[in-house]
This record gives C-alpha cells, structure tokens and sequence, in this order.
C-alpha cells in the first residue's frame, strides 16, 4: 500500500488548482456577479443555486447545503475516495504526488501500464478469428453483442502457453509476475496465468484495469478464474462492473450486487445497467462501504437454495456495521436453476425489475431469519430470540435506523426498550443537542470561528499572548480547533483551512460555517474578529471566576482558596493557563 500523503502537498495543490477549472469541465458555470452558478449537481432543480466562489475557492448550494473544496467536489461528483481525488486533482495539476517515507512503500505504477497492456491484447484477439477460435460464438450464444462486449472491455485469452508472455516482451518476467500475468510453477516453468478463456477487465473507480476475471468456454474447472491479489488489487475493495455502472448513469438510484460477471454484463444488455459482482469473495463490510458512496439503496441477488441463503445471512451481517438512516438494503432471491442472467433473458427487463421491487428489505430479512423456527408465543422462544438478536444490533450504528430495530426486537420478543439498552450496553435514546466538535459554543464563539473560516489571516491580528489565552480558555470548540490549525500550519485561505480537516469529523461542521458568508472584509473583518476574541474571552473568564467563586463558597477549604487566587493572579497578568 502507498505511504500518506502530505497534507502540505495537499493543501498546495488546493491553492495551485482553480475551482473554477475543475468544477466548470464538469458542470457548466455562468458568471453571477462576482461567483459563477450553475444547476446543483447533487439534487435536481431548475432554478440554478449552486454558487462557486473562485476567491475563496469553494462552492456552496444554497439548495441541498453541498459544499466544499474542489477537492470535496471531486469525491462527492465523481465518487471518488480520498486519495483518488487527490491524485485526480493533481494530474489536472500536472505533478507527481508525493508520499512520506515509512513502512508502506509506493505502489508501482508499472503494474497499471502492464494490465492496460494485457487487456489490449486480450481485446484484440477477440477481434482475431485467428486467435478467438469459438469465443464470439460463445459470447453470442449467452446473447452478448457487440456494443456490450465493447463496453465492458471483454475480450479473449487464446490458447497455448505464451501468447501473453510474447507479446508484452517489452516487460520485465518478474513484472509480469508480480501483475498476475504469469504464472511460475513449483518446477520453475513460466506461463500465461489466462489461456482459453473469455477475460472480463476488473477496472477500479478511475477506470484503471486492476485485474482480470477469466470464464472458460466449456465445464472445464474452475470455471472462472480471477487474478491474484497484487499492490493495486484487493478482492475485498473492488466490485465488478462499478465503474461501468457509474458510466452509463450519472446518478445511481440503486445498485443490484449479484454473483457474477456473465450476470453483470447480461443484466446491462437487457436494459439493467447499475449491476456489479464481487469477485470471489462473499459482499464484506468494505464492500458495502464502496457502494453506499455512490447509492442509497443496495439490493443483493442471491439463489434461493439454503446456500443461497447461507450467503445472504453473510451478507447481511457484513453491512450491520454500515446500516444506518438514508441507506436501504434489500435481499432478492431466485428460483432453483436460475440467475440473474438467465432470468433476463427468459423473462425481460420489465419482469425482473418486478422481481427486484418485491425484494424484502435487511430489517425484515432480519427478523424472519431469526425467528425462523421459534415459537414467539413461548416465552423461552421469545428469550432465545433476544439472545440471537442482540448481537447484531448492537452492531449498527448509532442512530434512528438502530433505535427503530430495537423497537422491532422490543415488540417481537415483547421485552422492554431499557431491558435491550442494558443487555447491550448502551442507550439508544435519541441524542438531541449534541455539538460534533465538542462542548456547546456561545453564539460569539461560533460566529468568531465563521470569520476565521471565510478569512484565515484575520488571526494575524492576534497578539501571541491573546492567540495562547484564547486556545487555552477555548477548549476543544471549533474556534479553538481552527485557530490551532491556522497558526500551527500557517494557513491562510479557506479552501486549504477545510482540506487541512479532510476525513475528520469536524470537516462536515467547518464547511456548514461557509454558508453564510460575513457582511465584512478586509480590515474591518480584522477589526470586528479581534474586538469579539476580546468580548468572548472576557466572557468566558466571567464563567471561569464565577464557576470558582461559586466552587470556594461551597468549600472554603485552602486548597480552593489557593486556585482561586492563582486564577486571579493568572487574569491580572494576562497569564491564563488551560485549568485555572
């Protein structure tokens, strides 16, 4: 795995890079004053509120509240993850990005150029009735044409033992090796790892061919065959068919997991384009992570057998972790002797799609499953119930989609929300109130952290001194947070300010401060920025002395006398330490 990205690269190539640029190639802006508008592409509208401000380099929708850095625009309009965002932006910017030295060396980029290589070649040998030998006629025969098998890249590993090998001679053995490519065996005799095999490219969220699935053409075993895990390949990670579903349509409504690549490429010729498969693998946590970036809504296509079944039960304890309100997971299930490939063919896009709204949802799959067999009318069943249940939700996270399971497991095994609450552990009563960044905010303090948001460099008006006390006296409020940003990294405009916050939970709460931007500028900003720090420490040591005052009226012992005093000699000389 590569080594982390400096946040100073990443800050830099946030400055180097237009906004404008990067949102304007994608979404088409028109000037408005001194912003650009344009239609939100995060939520449907006809009247344009989406607004880039190229000064302070990023964008907020007035509509939908989305916001960000170009950096944020590119993982939320792409799908992108962090770290291929900020490769994206910097090929946009032309360099290099760079990645610290430890333990984790740097994925070598020569494994992309070496799959690309071979999946041309396997491409045109489809296209060769040389080589393809009963390949075209195969793809026919499952009723794969033309455009399909264009789109999803399929192409064909001819026969014999080094066609490969011979063709990417221009690379080194051990390279082809180390990409999956060839194969050495325990005698020492290198080989094409794909002979005679219709070869499906794995392609990851970029569109970079990460590897190959590789189906026979006959009963042949194994019947479909997939590269090893290599430095830019994890089976747990990628999904076939991802990339091209996100291709053909720009937003994803759902997405239907099923088995396999024949099923992925079928359901797309058939009119149902939003399908992927794992490879291999049972669907996994990190799996579901992936796709609920992209959708709202997951349904997995499973046999109806008890294996069937057994994987559907897998599948559906990997996404406890992830479930949560806004996220829905349904389960569908065929007949015996059927897939989803099959099924389209037989039955139609229309007939399937029916099949796929009648598919039962994670909760009640839940709950039949495990009250499959018990009694609910005996109270023991009703015991053994919460013993299989508990487990499970307890995974969930917290949240109104776990507080509506214990509802449900409350009502069928007819057992108490507080009884549920102690079994576990935990409350899952609502939380209301509760502030991301810390401990509530006076409405100065949170306005003072607006300023700092929109105009960084305001906190070169601080003295040192009044820059410790505020720090020190602030706590772990978002003004504090910003201001030790600010002054520890030296940065001095937002979009940097919010990427330096990129994958921490106060990131969401300190691009909301955008929202709204300040009725001043420039040196009055200053101004009105240092004049409320003053206001708000003033007030806060008011709370301080009197929380103490009060603390030394209740006990008169001269060891409170001593802190109070100390507190007071520390405000008469400006020397405010962080536990008065």
């Amino acid at each position: 795995m590569p080594g982390r990205i400096p946040q100073s690269f990443i800050n830099d190539l946030i400055e180097r890079v237009d906004i404008v640029e990067v949102i304007d190639s994608r979404v088409s802006l028109k000037r408005a004053g001194k912003n650009l508008q344009a239609l939100c592409p995060f939520h449907e509208e006809k009247t344009p509120s989406f607004s880039v401000n190229p000064e302070k380099q990023f964008y907020y929708c007035f509509g939908c509240g989305a916001t960000g850095t170009s950096l944020r625009f590119l993982m939320e309009y792409e799908g992108l993850e962090f770290v291929d965002a900020v490769e994206t932006l910097a090929q946009i910017a032309g360099v290099e990005v760079p990645r610290e030295a430890g333990s984790r060396k740097q994925i070598d980029t020569d494994l992309y150029e070496i799959l690309s290589s071979a999946d041309r070649y396997y491409r045109s040998a489809l296209r060769d009735p040389k080589l393809s030998g009963k390949a075209v006629e195969y793809l026919q025969s499952r009723g794969i044409n033309g455009v399909t098998a264009r789109d999803f890249g399929i192409g064909f590993a001819p026969a014999g033992w080094d066609g490969l090998k011979q063709a990417l001679t221009r690379f080194p053995e051990s390279k082809l090796i180390e990409a999956g490519m060839l194969v050495r065996n325990d005698a020492g005799r290198v080989y094409d790892r794909f002979r005679e095999r219709i070869t499906f490219p794995i392609r990851d969220t970029r569109g970079r061919v990460v590897g190959f699935g590789g189906r026979v053409l006959g009963d042949e075993k194994p019947k479909y065959l997939n590269s090893p895990e290599t430095e830019v390949f994890q089976k747990s990670r990628e999904l076939y068919g991802l990339f091209e579903a996100r291709r053909a349509l720009r937003e994803l409504p759902r997405l239907l997991v099923v088995e396999g690549y024949m099923d992925v490429v079928a359901l797309a010729q058939h009119g149902i384009p939003n399908a992927v498969a794992t490879l291999g693998t049972a669907t996994g946590q990190t799996h579901y992570e992936k796709l609920f970036r992209y959708t709202r809504e997951i349904v997995c296509c499973f046999d109806g057998d008890s294996a069937g079944r057994g994987a559907a039960w897998k599948a559906l304890s990997s996404a406890f972790p992830v479930l949560q309100e806004g996220r829905q997971l349904r389960f569908m299930f065929v007949g015996d002797g059927e897939d989803p490939d099959t099924l389209i063919r037989s039955e139609g896009e229309a007939k399937f799609n029916q099949h796929i709204e009648a598919s039962i949802s994670a909760g009640d799959y839940f709950f039949r499953e495990i009250a499959s067999g018990l009694d609910l009318t005996s109270m023991d069943a009703r015991a053994r119930l919460a013993d299989l249940a508990l487990p499970l939700i307890g995974k969930l996270p917290d949240g109104l989609y776990r507080r509506m399971m214990v509802e449900r497991l409350s009502r069928e095994a007819q057992i108490s929300i507080a009884a549920i609450e102690k079994r576990v552990g935990v409350s899952f009563r609502a939380r209301t109130g509760e502030s991301v960044a810390g401990p509530p905010e006076s409405k100065i303090s949170r306005k003072l952290a607006s300023y700092l948001v929109h105009e960084p460099t305001i906190a070169e008006g601080l003295s040192a001194a009044m820059g410790k006390e505020l720090i020190a006296i602030s706590g772990d409020t978002l003004l504090s947070l910003l201001l030790r940003r600010v002054l520890e990294q030296n940065l001095t405009d937002t979009s940097t300010l919010l990427a330096s916050f990129v994958g921490e939970p106060e990131h969401d709460v300190m691009v909301g401060l955008t929202a709204s931007t300040p009725s001043l500028s420039g040196e009055a900003l200053k101004n009105e920025f240092i004049d409320g720090v003053r206001r708000f420490l003033e007030e806060r040591n008011r709370d301080i002395y009197r929380s103490l005052a009060q603390d030394l009226h209740d006990d008169d012992s001269s060891e409170r006398l001593a802190v109070y005093w100390k507190a007071r000699r520390e405000r008469d000389t400006g020397n405010v330490s962080e536990t008065p």
